[in-house]
């Protein structure tokens, strides 16, 4: 018996009707890409070994056959996973923990960047076997790049500094005062403790950018609306300079999860931050991990719409009893979730309750394909099919 996908359509006639119509692919695509069934099958076919350290980030070629990996040990990988085996080491010059890597659009596989806790990102010539370019105008640890399939040789770049760097790589690059780099700065809006923490570009909408810090907001940028500025420093930037900012109203969308508040006020230390952010494949939805709370999925062509309550108004007459006053205090306490503020609802929507409660830092999935890929806190990249 053909098996069948929701009692509708069995596998081996959507694969049939692919061969004779070309309409026909996105529809597989869509229907069989992830199923239960799939999910339940899924099972280890083989570690790739060679790292000597955590690995920390993987990256598939356009084509999905090359998958690259970056470690702890400051060294990049690139491997054929479908043979299990190691095809290239390339020394990335890197002092520290490479956290994120990317092949640059339309370079035939041949140029790869990356960021690392040395505060460097670096341009690697994979056939000429060099460096290309070397960028230090980051102040603190890169942690995620980004590029655009449809945008030739751009990537974009997020680090704990706070400040997301814009670069064409057929621009001669010079880490000076006067370089026109920075896309956002968020110290101008939230100070100088922030630190952007992920960043991640729509693949059918390429100006859009979303970007998650160490909040529980994720913003979503029209880069059409930004005019790329020059990187200042600031001693304290507590306070907005209207001067230096080149964020126009209207070129940033937030979102959240409404109950989440900006911190828990009984752990000292603890922050909520979006650890990871990702578009889903057509771009209609942005997919967040909130570290250590749990994954929110955001329609971000039909947001939900904020609702209002004023509690102040609410409790004007029934403080007389005074039975209400604690109750309505303790209700618009940050621990709650809730506050009187117009805003104190947004849209977020939790994504099925699920929590990052492994070490697994992420994982990527190679265009379109039956397997995936994991790593963590592991020397190995396990390969699943």
């Amino acid at each position: 018996m053909a098996y069948r996908y929701n009692g509708e359509e069995s596998v081996v006639r959507l694969l049939g009707e692919r061969q004779v119509k070309d309409r026909c692919i996105t529809r597989v695509q869509r229907k069989l890409q992830v199923t239960e069934d799939l999910v339940a099958r899924l099972g280890l076919e083989a570690e790739l070994e060679g790292h000597a350290g955590c690995v920390n980030c993987l990256e598939w070629n356009q084509k999905g056959e090359i998958l690259a990996s970056g470690s702890d040990d400051v060294q990049i990988m690139l491997w054929d996973p479908f043979r299990h085996r190691k095809l290239h080491t390339i020394p990335s010059g890197h002092h520290g923990n490479i956290f994120s890597i990317k092949f640059l659009p339309y370079s035939d596989d041949s140029l790869m960047v990356s960021g690392a806790a040395d505060f460097k990102i670096r341009v690697h010539d994979i056939h000429a076997r060099e460096t290309t370019m070397v960028c230090s105008c980051h102040t603190s640890r890169v942690k995620r790049l980004a590029t655009a399939a449809s945008v030739p040789f751009v990537f974009w770049s997020a680090a704990e500094d706070g400040v997301i760097l814009q670069f064409d790589y057929r621009t001669p690059h010079q880490c000076t005062s006067d370089a026109s780099h920075v896309l956002v700065n968020l110290g101008y809006h939230l100070g100088r403790n922030v630190e952007a923490k992920c960043i991640a570009v729509n693949q059918l909408q390429p100006h859009l950018v979303a970007v998650g810090a160490n909040d529980s907001y994720i913003r979503l940028y029209d880069r059409r609306m930004i005019s790329t500025t020059k990187l200042t420093r600031f001693s304290s930037l507590s306070k907005l300079d209207a001067e230096a900012d080149n964020l126009p109203p209207g070129c940033v969308t937030y979102f959240a999860a409404g109950h989440l508040p900006l911190k828990y006020p009984r752990k000292r230390y603890r922050t909520l931050a979006s650890t990871y952010v990702a578009f889903s494949p057509d771009g209609s939805e942005l997919l967040a991990n909130l570290g250590g709370e749990q994954i929110y999925l955001f329609n971000i062509n039909h947001p939900r719409q904020p609702k209002s309550f004023d509690l102040q108004s609410f409790t004007s007459s029934l403080h007389s009893n005074g039975l209400c006053k604690n109750l309505t205090e303790g209700a618009s306490s940050p621990a709650n979730g809730f506050s009187t503020h117009k805003n104190g609802i947004s849209h977020g929507m939790v994504s099925n309750g699920m929590k990052q409660n492994g070490i697994v830092s992420s994982a990527d999935a190679p265009p379109p394909s039956s397997s995936s890929t994991k790593w963590g806190y592991e020397h190995l990249i396990s390969f699943w099919n």
